[in-house]
Parts: structure tokens; C-alpha cells; sequence
């Protein structure tokens, strides 16, 4: 970062100065790493505790805070502080240079909007179709007739396979693939028998897959994630699956074949479906749970198997006391003469 004054800072964020405004700032980071020269930020109040310990130069802090150094006072400190990273992000003309590799192959049936970038070793099949400003890193591997939408941005390593769509500002993180086949066989005394997987992944505008998330194609019809979804790195969804719009999946989780997820579902990470079920509008799922049985619109679950996030909560607090609750058991069978139940003192 350009050392930047903070008052020259604040007509960038469209922020009210507190304190010195002629300081120089000289990067940015979060309260825990922040340092000498930094400007970082403080998104709630009992976090301020912490700001002793932290040598940043100023803040960026709500309406209603206070601060023990220069600070730019904004609405939101947080979604700033985002702004801002933003304005500080690797240009992506320094990753994505004008123009087609020379080392890159592109089919002459292939069709390339203006303004796309095709990078060194990248692979574009016959009747690809891209539209304008798509950026595609090293190594990018688009099968034949694939359809990609303006603007979307494909980092290293990413395969594409043949007849997938997807649609404008798409982002898909190094490693994905895009439409290996589902995971179908026929069980034959021989052996498991492959059932031809023919149809196609849609990932519809705004979509973002972290690293090495994969998305099988459906055996017929479409696999599909709705606009606006976020999944993170290493995230598996298998055949046919729907996923909603404005959906948000972290790490690790599987999505069995032919599931539908609604819109605006939220998923921790390791999170395991169970094939063919399906997940209403608004469900929230905690990390590491296993959903065997459809989930109603709103709902929080949350264990294994899942259950509503209140109840699991309440089992998983009995559990701790299980072992003093068996002992009492056993203390009571034997003042009765029963045999004792389970394991108890001596």
C-alpha cells in the first residue's frame, strides 16, 4: 500500500476524520494483526478491550464508539474496512495480462467476446462461447461448447467440462471442476456399472466456488446454483442437486445426488447431506451436521443426525452430565438390590 494520509483516506471512504488527520497510513489488518503504521477496525464495541495491546496507527469505528487514536468515524466499519481491502487487492490486469497467450490453444470455432484474457497453457475447446471481459488464468481447461458470461473470472487449474454454462461474474477459485461426472453406477455381480452421466452444471450470475469445490454434471437435466450463491473451498455437489439463490456453504460440505436446497440456506462447515432430500428457504445448518430428512422453510438444525439446533443443544448439555447420572442410577439399584445398570463406583 502507498502510504496514504489519513484525511486523504477518509475522502476515499467517504468518512468524518477524529483526531489527527495528517498521520500516514501505510497498510491495513485486522485488530489481531495490525501493525505500527496500519489502520484497522473496530466492528464492536467489547472488542475495544482489546485495543491496548494493538499498536495500529488509527481506526475505523461506528457512530456511536470512541477511539484512543486517529479513527475515521463511518457507518459501518466493517463493510469500510471492505472497501478498502478492495481498493487494495492485486489489480487483476497485473494477473490477467490483455489478450491471448501464445502459449494458450483456442479452437477456431471458438467465440471470444472483447476485452477476454486467456492465460499461459489455457485450453479453449471448439464451440466455446465467451462473453465479454471473461478472464481465464494458467492452465484453464474449457471442454467443447462451453458457455461462459461477461465478466466472470476463472483462476488457474479450473476445468470446465463440456456443454456447461455459466453465467456473468462467475468466480471460480484455483482447482474447480465443473461438470465431472456424477457419481452413478448399477450394482452388477461384476461389479459396479457406470450409468452414462449426459447432462449438464449451470451456475447462474454472481455465483463464487472456492478451491477445489467440485460440481458434478446431473445424469440428465441440469445440476444447478442459483444466483448469488457462495460455496467455500472444497465443497462436493453431486448429481441433479438445486441449490437456491443468495445460498452461502463453508468447507468440507457434500451434497448428495438429486437434493433441492432453497434459497438463502446457510451451511457450517462438514456439513453432510444424505441423497434426495430437500432443504427450505431460509434453513440454517451447524458445522459438522448430518441431514438424513427433509428440513422445513426457517428452520435451525444442527447434530448428528440433525435435529432442531435448540433440542440438539439440550442433549448434547445431558450428555455431559452422563456419566454422574449413571453413577446415581447405579447408587439407586443397589440400594434396592437390582443389578447395577452400568458402570458405577467401587
Amino acid at each position: 500500500m502507498e502510504p496514504v494520509r489519513l484525511r486523504d483516506l477518509a475522502v476515499r471512504l467517504d468518512a468524518e476524520v477524529v483526531g489527527d488527520g495528517e498521520i500516514l497510513i501505510t497498510g491495513a489488518a485486522g485488530l489481531e494483526h495490525a501493525g505500527p503504521g496500519d489502520i484497522t477496525f473496530l466492528a464492536r464495541a467489547a472488542l475495544a478491550g482489546r485495543l491496548a495491546a494493538c499498536p495500529a496507527a488509527a481506526l475505523i469505528i461506528g457512530p456511536q464508539q470512541e477511539a484512543d487514536r486517529p479513527a475515521l468515524r463511518v457507518d459501518d466499519p466493517y463493510r469500510v474496512f471492505a472497501r478498502l481491502l478492495s481498493q487494495l487487492a492485486t489489480p487483476l490486469d497485473r494477473l490477467f495480462p490483455c489478450g491471448v497467450h501464445p502459449t494458450a490453444v483456442v479452437d477456431g470455432t471458438a467465440v471470444l467476446g472483447s476485452d477476454c484474457r486467456v492465460g499461459p497453457g489455457a485450453v479453449v475447446g471448439a464451440g466455446c462461447r465467451l462473453g465479454d471481459g471473461v478472464r481465464l488464468g494458467p492452465h484453464v481447461v474449457l471442454e467443447p461448447d462451453v458457455v461462459i458470461g461477461a465478466e466472470s473470472i476463472l483462476y488457474a487449474q479450473v476445468v470446465v467440462r463440456e456443454r456447461c454454462e455459466l453465467g456473468r461474474r462467475v468466480i471460480l477459485h484455483p482447482g474447480c471442476v465443473i461438470g465431472a461426472d456424477g457419481f452413478g453406477y448399477l450394482s452388477d455381480p461384476d461389479g459396479p456399472t457406470k450409468i452414462p452421466q449426459i447432462g449438464i452444471v449451470l451456475l447462474e450470475d454472481d455465483v463464487e466456488l472456492g478451491a477445489g469445490t467440485c460440481v458434478d454434471r446431473a445424469t440428465t437435466g441440469t445440476t444447478r446454483i442459483g444466483a448469488g450463491t457462495k460455496l467455500d473451498n472444497l465443497v462436493q455437489v453431486g448429481h441433479n442437486v438445486q441449490i437456491g439463490r443468495r445460498c452461502v456453504f463453508s468447507a468440507q460440505t457434500g451434497i448428495s445426488g438429486s437434493c433441492r436446497i432453497g434459497d438463502g440456506v446457510f451451511m457450517g462447515g462438514q456439513v453432510g447431506l444424505a441423497d434426495h432430500i430437500r432443504i427450505g428457504d431460509g434453513v440454517k445448518v451447524g458445522a459438522k451436521s448430518g441431514l438424513h430428512k427433509d428440513v422445513p422453510d426457517g428452520q435451525t438444525v444442527f447434530g448428528y443426525p440433525a435435529l432442531d439446533a435448540v433440542e440438539a443443544m439440550r442433549i448434547a448439555a445431558a450428555l455431559r452430565r452422563l456419566p454422574d447420572l449413571v453413577k446415581a442410577v447405579n447408587k439407586l439399584e443397589r440400594g434396592t438390590g437390582a443389578s447395577p445398570g452400568g458402570e458405577g463406583e467401587s
